[in-house]
């Protein structure tokens, strides 16, 4: 069960640390001038994300994640329209978002730190857990948002704040694959 978990936490590590590593080149590059379109992108790409994972829990199997997950869906979905509908004072709310998103996933790799990484005597499993407070207090910075008084430098902070929950993805999933075994033998020969 738990390779079987860990098999599963890497293809997401890997997939999320290239998206995450796109969607911060291309916030940070980003001229000025097409910071609406993005947005307007961003908030299209939510909706179409809501939708299918709604439809992915209609038709799969019910449980408590699953339920779980229905219910992160209507949540990107209502803030997929609000991005769409409130244009001019949606800067705001992207802040919030990214802010959240960071504080989840900071939260979700000090659990893989201490469940996974601890548990398969890894060195240095400790860095992890850091990685992933620096995570959350990125997350709080950017849910607090004082400090940026444009759009640019707002989008600028984002970028750079996910591109660096891309680093911690990638590191994540160095520290947490391949498990060892406690016995030292790796699960590769499985």
């Amino acid at each position: 069960m738990l390779f079987e978990s860990l098999d599963k936490i890497k293809r997401n590590s890997i997939m999320s640390a290239i998206l995450l590593v796109a969607l911060g080149v291309i916030i940070i590059v980003c001229p000025e001038s097409f910071i609406p379109s993005l947005m307007l992108g961003f908030g299209y790409t939510l909706v179409i994300l809501a939708i299918v994972m709604m439809l992915n829990f209609f038709s799969g199997k019910k449980s408590l994640m699953e339920y779980l997950k229905f219910s992160g869906a209507l949540v990107l979905g209502i803030v997929g329209i609000c991005v769409l509908v409130f244009r001019s004072d949606i800067m705001r709310v992207l802040a919030w978002l990214a802010g959240f998103m960071l504080i989840v996933d900071g939260g979700r790799t000090m659990i893989h730190s201490f469940t996974y990484a601890r548990r398969s005597k890894r060195k240095s499993w400790w860095v992890l857990t850091i990685l992933s407070v620096m995570l959350m207090a990125a997350g709080v910075i950017l849910f607090a948002n004082h400090w940026w008084d444009t759009p640019n430098m707002l989008m600028k902070a984002i970028g750079c704040a996910v591109f660096f929950a891309a680093i911690v993805s990638a590191i994540r999933l160095v520290w947490t694959w391949p498990l060892r075994d406690p016995k030292g033998d790796d699960d590769d020969d499985e």
